[in-house]
């Protein structure tokens, strides 16, 4: 996996809280604003880690390796992120001075269903989650694909909006979410979590509407809803960004409060299962 360390420059003495952001479907870790994430929200107390995973279908440069991105499952994409976490409490926690109980997982769109499921089934390498955008069910990104269709022929093409290309997915994928249906059912996980979550998502989103996160919200008691007025799937950035100060003044606004959400102190009384 490609992935980045974002240090503060001048680190706590005490160990430093680690944020692990984590993309999407079609995303990537040097897309729009996450290879400028560092830039707010590095601290003197906090860390971030961006990765790419395995099978997203970035190599060297933007969707250069589409037969991997034909066989992302969702198994493999929690394979990676439980790489990344042994990575961190085994390796870099003790290199760079990171706390092993003190990392927290933002995820967006499809990457922030990806968080809710592992902090489930992982609770051990997460201390907090954040999410943005993220999709209520699995099923819902291949809803336009005509199951029987993709099973005969193996393979479907789906378009890439943004750089107009055809992406092919192998049955595979979705073999393994029926393989796995209860298990990564993502309303489910939700319903269990027992860490601290702050969801945020815009209400004019029509890649994943927000009744997606309405729905997640119902299902876990103690989760918090940020609802952006107007606002779309990226939150008003586009690809490329060159640095954060072309993103949009509520793109600051959910950075503010994701930041305050990871670093504020909480003990058991303020999550009630």
């Amino acid at each position: 996996m490609a992935v980045d360390l974002f240090l503060p420059e001048f680190p706590s003495s005490e160990g430093i809280q680690t944020i692990i952001y984590v993309h999407g479907f079609k995303g990537f870790k040097d897309w729009a604003f996450v290879p400028h994430l560092h830039d707010f929200l590095v601290t003197e107390n906090t860390a971030v880690v961006t990765f790419n995973f395995t099978h997203n279908g970035v190599d060297r440069r933007d969707f250069d390796d589409l037969p991997r991105f034909a066989h992302n499952t969702v198994t493999q994409e929690l394979r990676d992120m439980e790489s990344i976490a042994l990575w961190l409490v085994n390796e870099a926690c003790q290199e760079y001075n990171l706390h092993p109980e003190k990392i927290s997982w933002l995820g967006h769109s499809r990457g922030g269903a990806n968080v809710i499921l592992f902090a489930s089934k992982f609770p051990d390498y997460v201390d907090k989650i954040v999410t943005w955008s993220a999709i209520d069910s699995y099923e819902s990104l291949f809803k336009a694909i005509d199951k029987n269709e993709w099973k005969s022929q193996e393979t479907v093409q789906i378009m890439n909006a943004r750089t107009q290309q055809e992406m092919p997915l192998n049955y595979i994928i979705w073999q393994d979410l029926e393989m796995h249906s209860k298990e990564y059912n993502i309303l489910s996980a939700a319903g269990i979590l027992t860490k601290p979550w702050l969801m945020i998502h815009g209400n004019s989103d029509i890649v994943v509407p927000i009744e997606a996160a309405r729905n997640l919200y119902a299902a876990c008691d103690h989760s918090i809803k940020i609802e952006i007025e107007n606002q779309d799937h990226t939150f008003g950035c586009k690809h490329p960004m060159k640095d954060l100060s072309e993103a949009p003044q509520d793109f600051w606004f959910i950075l503010d409060n994701t930041l305050e959400f990871i670093t504020e102190e909480l003990d058991d009384s303020d999550i009630q299962i």
